[in-house]
């Protein structure tokens, strides 16, 4: 998975050279489809990672399902609405007719309303997509929250009853401040 580390599409000819030396018989010899790339949705890579021959699989960091929503999470929006970004993910579907994933994270009073889940659910039908529900990790100091599980699966239902796949992680560590995007430096008050 090329995640993490960075937007990957954003060193798109170094990920190109990456993939063909791990999906090639004088490389590693993995396949193809064993190799997920996750983008924040830079639209014109991903119409040209679209055109590789290699069958390699495709996951989104939405976190909203329109663009006023979706501008208050993630910036790339300004650049590459949401209209764009599934005009995109269109052509990826034309090119490799394979799903495409939807990473959500859920966010209590921003993006985890039943509204939201309704537009999600339109949305990801309309590219027959999978969704990965992702419940916030809470971080001490900011002002985002997770919501409650209630809240999650109700999420989870809108989009299953719509017929729309859709997986709700179940992290562990969160209670102990222990979860992804938690760890940090601590200080005592008045120390340091």
């Amino acid at each position: 998975v090329f995640m993490g580390m960075g937007e990957p599409l954003a060193n798109f000819k170094n990920l190109c050279l990456a993939i063909e030396m791990i999906t090639s018989d004088w490389g590693l010899n993995i396949g193809a489809r064993r190799i997920t790339v996750s983008t924040s949705g830079l639209v014109p890579q991903i119409k040209k990672l679209a055109e590789l021959p290699q069958q390699i699989r495709l996951a989104i960091s939405l976190h909203g399902p329109d663009d006023e929503t979706r501008d208050k999470i993630m910036p790339v929006n300004r650049k590459f609405p949401v209209s764009e970004l599934f005009e995109a993910l269109r052509v990826w579907n034309l090119k490799k007719n394979q799903k495409i994933t939807l990473e959500y994270i859920l966010i209590d009073g921003i993006n985890a309303g039943p509204e939201h889940a309704a537009l999600l659910a339109k949305r990801a039908a309309s590219i027959n997509a999978k969704v990965n529900l992702i419940p916030y990790n809470t971080v001490e100091g900011l002002e985002w929250v997770r919501p409650s599980d209630t809240v999650c699966r109700k999420f989870q239902g809108v989009l299953s009853q719509a017929g729309v796949s859709a997986t709700l992680r179940l992290e562990k560590g969160h209670d102990i401040d222990a979860a992804c995007g938690q760890l940090r430096l601590k200080k005592e008050k008045g120390g340091l």
